[in-house]
């Protein structure tokens, strides 16, 4: 078990790779990103604060998979809120299951090792 200022020093660091990682809200207008850049600051957040029993490697390779869960994410809201009037009812309704399935999944608990959601997840950066 990690001490309290260690796994704060984690928080704050998932923290700073969310805000650091570039902007992908940009089909969004100021008060809708803020209200995602909230949930996504608190979701790494819960990432990092989860990594209690973890050694640091660990931790990190945890905390950088969480950060790139959150800004995938974050982009599937953007693409949808972009594309919204190109949408049908049927293919927004797909964009939206998909999203909704994806966050369902983002439970905050540490995933086994050697398991990846897709793309490489060992790398926070701009998709």
């Amino acid at each position: 078990m990690v001490l309290e200022a260690e796994l704060e020093a984690r928080r704050r660091q998932a923290v700073q790779m969310i805000l650091e990682s570039g902007i992908v809200t940009p089909a969004l207008d100021y008060d809708e990103a803020e209200v995602l850049l909230d949930w996504a600051l608190a979701r790494v957040s819960q990432y990092a604060l989860s990594s209690q029993q973890m050694e640091d490697k660990e931790a990190r390779s945890h905390i950088v998979h969480s950060v790139n869960r959150v800004r995938r994410l974050m982009e599937m809201v953007n693409d949808m809120v972009e594309r919204w009037d190109e949408f049908g009812r049927v293919a927004m309704m797909e964009k939206l299951t998909q999203l909704l399935s994806a966050a369902m999944e983002d439970t905050g608990k540490p995933r086994p090792k050697n398991t990846k959601m897709g793309g490489n997840d060992d790398q926070v950066g701009d998709h």
